[in-house]
């Protein structure tokens, strides 16, 4: 009995050897992974470009919360550049219209 128990101890030993030996290639990856993090620059992956939506008459008025008057006044006098599609429809850039907003806000805290 005492030899298998030997047998057994010297058995896990070895496993235990082999299992440190697997450790320390592992923490020397570990490092070598680490250096090279440092080492290298992180690229952020480019962002598609959305493209820009576009309003119709009834959108805009509602972002502006204004009216057919008032909306026909800004596009005439050159405040808001309309888009035309066709003989009857126009459309608004979104990032246009959000810029006039900001312009707007920025002229009213002055």
């Amino acid at each position: 009995m005492e030899t298998v128990v030997k047998l057994a101890i010297e058995r896990m030993s070895e496993e235990i050897e082999r299992l440190k030996q697997i450790v320390g290639e592992q923490q020397k990856r570990i490092s070598e992974l680490e250096r090279n993090k440092s080492r290298n620059e992180v690229v952020e992956p480019e962002t598609p470009k959305i493209e820009d939506e576009l309003l119709n008459n009834e959108q805009v008025k509602s972002i502006l919360k204004i009216g057919k008057n008032s909306l026909i006044r800004l596009v005439r006098e050159g405040v808001l550049v309309a888009i035309r599609i066709n003989e009857r429809s126009v459309r608004f850039s979104r990032s246009a219209i959000m810029e006039y907003i900001r312009r707007k806000q920025g002229a009213s805290t002055l």
